[in-house]
């Protein structure tokens, strides 16, 4: 079985925690970024972010360079802002043949949210199996998130 994960990171946290599964699962990874890039402040970042979110913008992705036909299963990588999947995911997610092959999802926050992100994807991927959250690696109770990325890829094997 072929499997992908596709991610978006802005501050680098889904991005280290995505690289550590793959490598663990021995699968390809997939960064999507928007054609508009996020500002570089982190003030604007979350004005534009988190409107984007509260406005329900789906924005434009850079090209794919990744045949997705050729993959049994796709993991999705995202960081929850105002308790939801990033802008970004939402634009790769418009595609229902995709929805179809995510299995696994990997969420990181540095507030909370999980439960009502998690709700709402469930609602997009009908055969999802496996989850993961992990906190910021800033905050105290990230020392957890060795342990839950172990069991993430002990349940997706």
């Amino acid at each position: 079985m072929k499997r992908l994960i596709v991610y978006y990171s802005l501050s680098g946290n889904t991005e280290k925690a995505v690289k550590t599964i793959a490598e663990q699962l021995e699968c390809d990874t997939l960064k999507i970024e928007t054609r508009k890039p996020m500002p570089k402040s982190f003030a604007a970042q979350i004005l534009v972010g988190g409107g984007q979110v509260a406005m329900g913008i789906v924005p434009a992705l850079k090209p794919i360079e990744k045949n997705l036909e050729a993959y049994d299963e796709v993991i999705i990588g995202t960081p929850i802002w105002n308790s939801k999947c990033v802008p970004a995911v939402n634009a790769f997610l418009k595609d229902e043949s995709i929805c179809c092959k995510v299995t696994g999802l990997i969420l990181t926050s540095g507030g909370g949210g999980t439960e009502k992100c998690l709700a709402a994807l469930r609602d997009k991927i009908p055969n999802l199996k496996h989850t993961v959250s992990l906190l910021d690696p800033k905050l105290a109770d990230s020392a957890q998130n060795g342990e839950k990325i172990s069991k993430f890829i002990e349940d997706c094997r």
